[in-house]
């Protein structure tokens, strides 16, 4: 232990001899394991932390899906029931699904967001409400009869002061008036990590609220409400595994249940399969999981290899540094200091470098996760917000980053220094200078340091020239003009006579707002992020026992094709005419027509929502092809239907302004009140907002991988000055020669670059290689580019050697300016 002590309190009095170097080594470290800190605190909080779920472990989730090409959906009530009564594998069986409803407190209206959920949701989670209760068995099993209502804690605090005698109190949601029986733990906001739930009302109530989760829609005769039809399913179902048994036999058992219920309801159940997953292996949805799993190693390795760069610079440091000590150590070694000896005290300099580098680089993961924490990934549909906070987990990878570190830049310098050449060594002056090489591992560290930037580089490079052409990408309309806003008028207690009486009045209003140029109503706009499909069959091409082909569908009113900007090429668009009761009718685009009537007319054609057997819709017009889903895809089929034959009491409103959309939605959101004045938007944002949603994910990897590959770069091109630096000044005596047989200022300067220009070159090669095969990990979020696109490596190229001649020139240009006789008596 005395050792020990010993190689302490000798590491702080070399840290303290050399602030400089102290200084630079320890803000390099900071800089890499702050990065990885932070995003392994982001890894930790979206893929990692513990749910506060009561033994996870036996936890499984059940899907249900009408077609194998997604088979992680939904659930019908009807089909849960039988579930919880038959799966004697599972001990309970619990549905939920995501609703949105208006709070009405004091007077004070928003927008919230909340879950519906079987009164025995809480218990399988094995979570108990801080106040009051959760929900009885009896107020989950007539619908609408018992409006009680549990509340996040973070609703609590937030509306109701944290106030202990909130139970029974009344508050209103969505018209009705709900009692307060209960309120969640501090902590607890769901069953999906990041998603905010700030209510829950039983699965009774649902007609209710406004549904926005998943759901899936089949053939049903029976049942006139969402929890009475089984080929409606909408419901997350979870299972908690009965003692002793498994997910394989709660899977079989519910596959068994499902052969059943396909004989028995071939209208709602024909084609319907289940999945039973582990609790364990699901974060948000099977769909989702990979796409982040994928997207957290991407950005691990990229920060990883900034502290791997920022590993070479030091330990670059530290052989210049052991060059310099080389008489020291081969007097310690004179005098019986054994290389075990040495070798742990250049090791423990490292550690103590290491752990004030890391110190440091939890101070930053600890401000960028308060930076980051409660921003939401707008996206979404849903609000999703995580805390990244610096917990054991994350502190515990900090340490484990650190000695990591200390081990992967200080081992080799330790190595090479703790076995000095003696005799030599002994006769050397005190900067212990021996003949320079022309490669030494100082030189490989300084190149892998340029490839590894040069990857990074050339990684956002691409990503940025896929952003720029995604941008000049012609979409087939222009969102410039076009603002979406959108409600749900039953949110508000409206019966549907009642919403079309209100929508009417509010398109009145829009149309006579100044510089309003056209107003409809859309259940979407195109690129946004909701996908709706329709299972469409055309006479002719499908015979009755083929699977119909799943076409993205839009229902839209008149004048809508006059907003989106999107021509009627054949036919004629949507009338007032075009409502319930009249015939049923539909619009297809360009790409539909060709696929399924080529080198014909589709206007006045058919097409059959389902089965061949349902009521045909006449093709009545055809319209421009524009992009439907994303910037980047093929052209696609696209399937438009007159909202006013399918009456609805949710309402989205599309608008074309003469201004910008962003400097008009203020008068629009204006007209709409002034109708209603407790109208709460679900939605209002310009088409333009809407539409970069598609290319969100390229946005944020190119400025992710072009910064951290500037900040690469800019460590690699310290170390590479450090190696020229430290060549000139090995190399004094033979400048001093040079110049005094001769050689002129600009030579001794070609010399010098050349040699740094040529440890660039050598790193420019090698990252090319590994860039191009890297880069085919990104090819899908690549819009018209190639995963070998020359421009993007020729400027990646052109920064690095940039930058590598501004750090060679600082040591060429001393170099040049030597005075010989100073240099020839150098030594």
């Amino acid at each position: 232990m005395r050792d020990y002590l010993k190689d302490l309190q000798l590491g702080v009095r070399m840290l303290r001899r050399y602030p400089g170097f102290t200084a630079v080594a320890a803000l390099s470290l900071a800089v890499g394991i702050g990065l990885n800190t932070t995003m392994f605190s982001v890894v930790n909080a979206v893929l990692l932390r513990d749910t506060s779920v009561a033994e996870p472990e036996r936890l499984v989730e059940i899907y249900s899906s009408p077609s194998p090409e997604i088979p992680h959906l939904t659930s019908s009530y009807p089909d849960y029931l039988d579930i919880e009564a038959e799966a004697d594998a599972l001990a309970d069986v619990a549905a939920h699904a995501s609703v949105r409803g208006i709070l009405t407190t004091e007077g004070r209206s928003e927008l919230v967001v909340g879950e519906v959920a079987t009164a025995n949701y809480f218990g399988l989670l094995g979570i108990q409400p801080a106040v009051g209760r959760d929900f009885l068995p009896d107020e989950d099993v007539t619908e609408g009869t018992h409006p009680v209502i549990v509340l996040s804690h973070g609703l609590w605090q937030r509306r109701f002061g944290g106030s202990p005698d909130v139970l029974q109190q009344t508050v209103r949601l969505s018209d009705v008036r709900y009692t307060i029986v209960g309120v969640a733990p501090a902590g607890f906001t769901g069953a999906i990590p990041g998603f905010q739930a700030e209510f829950w009302v039983p699965t009774m109530m649902v007609d209710s609220l406004s549904f926005m989760g998943i759901q899936s829609v089949t053939d049903d005769p029976v049942g006139d409400t969402r929890i009475q039809r089984r080929g409606q399913r909408w419901l997350f179902l979870k299972g908690r595994l009965a003692e002793g048994r498994s997910a394989e036999e709660a899977r079989a058992q519910v596959e068994t249940i499902f052969a059943r219920l396909r004989s028995e309801y071939p209208e709602s159940n024909e084609k319907v399969t289940a999945a039973v997953i582990a609790g364990s292996s699901v974060r948000f949805h099977p769909l989702v999981d990979g796409y982040v799993k994928a997207a957290s190693a991407v950005l691990l390795v990229a920060v990883g290899l900034v502290l791997a760069i920022a590993c070479a610079n030091v330990a670059n440091m530290l052989l210049a540094r052991s060059a310099a000590r080389r008489r020291e150590f081969a007097v310690r070694a004179a005098i019986g200091a054994g290389r075990g000896r040495l070798l742990r005290q250049l090791l423990t300099e490292s550690l103590m470098l290491a752990g004030l580098g890391g110190a440091l680089g939890v101070l930053i993961a600890y401000w960028a996760g308060r930076a980051l924490t409660g921003l939401q990934i707008g996206a979404l549909p849903i609000p999703i917000v995580f805390e990244y906070d610096v917990d054991g987990t994350v502190l515990a990878y900090a340490v484990a980053a650190s000695i990591a570190t200390a081990l992967l830049f200080g081992l080799a310098p330790a190595w090479t220094a703790s076995r000095p050449d003696l005799v030599p060594a002994l006769k050397a002056d005190a900067t212990g200078q021996s003949p320079e090489r022309r490669w030494s591992f100082r030189n490989a560290l300084v190149v892998t340091q340029l490839a590894t930037s040069l990857v990074l580089l050339v990684a956002g490079a691409l990503l940025m020239r896929g952003l720029l052409a995604a941008h000049g990408t012609d979409l087939g309309f222009d969102p410039k003009p076009i603002s979406a806003v959108s409600f749900n008028l039953a949110m508000n207690g409206y019966d549907q006579e009642q919403a079309d009486s209100l929508r009417e009045r509010v398109l009145e209003s829009l149309r006579r707002l100044p510089g309003v140029e056209a107003v409809s109503v859309a259940t979407r706009l195109p690129l946004a992020p909701d996908i709706n499909l329709e299972g469409v069959k055309v006479r002719g091409v499908h015979g009755s026992d083929d699977e119909p082909d799943n076409v993205d569908t839009v229902e839209v009113g008149p004048d809508y094709f006059d907003v989106v900007g999107v021509p009627i090429v054949e036919g004629r668009p949507f009338s007032e005419a075009d409502r319930e009761g009249a015939p049923r009718v539909a619009i297809v685009n360009e790409t539909m027509a060709r696929t399924y009537w080529p080198g014909r007319s589709a206007v006045g054609e058919s097409i059959h929502l389902g089965d061949l057997d349902d009521p045909p819709r006449e093709i009545v017009g055809v319209s421009r092809d524009h992009k439907v889903r994303s910037v980047g895809e093929p052209p696609r089929s696209y399937l438009q239907l007159p909202a006013l034959q399918s009456p609805s009491r949710a309402v989205g409103l599309v608008v074309r302004t003469a201004a910008p959309s962003r400097t008009a939605l203020p008068a629009l959101r204006r007209a709409v009140l002034e109708v209603d004045p407790e109208i709460v938007f679900t939605e209002e944002a310009p088409a333009e907002e809407i539409a970069a949603t598609t290319v969100a994910p390229t946005r944020i990897g190119a400025a992710l991988l072009g910064a951290f590959g500037g900040l690469a770069l800019c460590l690699a091109a310290v170390g590479l000055y450090g190696v020229v630096s430290y060549s000139v000044t090995r190399r004094t005596r033979e400048v001093g020669v040079r110049m005094a047989l001769g050689a002129r200022p600009g030579d001794v300067l070609r010399l010098i670059l050349g040699q740094g220009l040529g440890l660039a070159g050598v790193g420019i090669a090698i990252g090319a290689l590994v860039s191009a095969l890297v880069a085919r990990v990104l090819e899908s979020l690549l819009y018209g580019v190639s995963a070998v696109d020359p421009v993007a490596y020729g400027m990646a190229g052109l920064v690095l050697v940039g930058v590598a001649i501004a750090a060679n020139a600082v040591p060429a240009l001393r170099a040049s300016r030597s005075d010989p006789m100073r240099a020839l008596r150098y030594e």
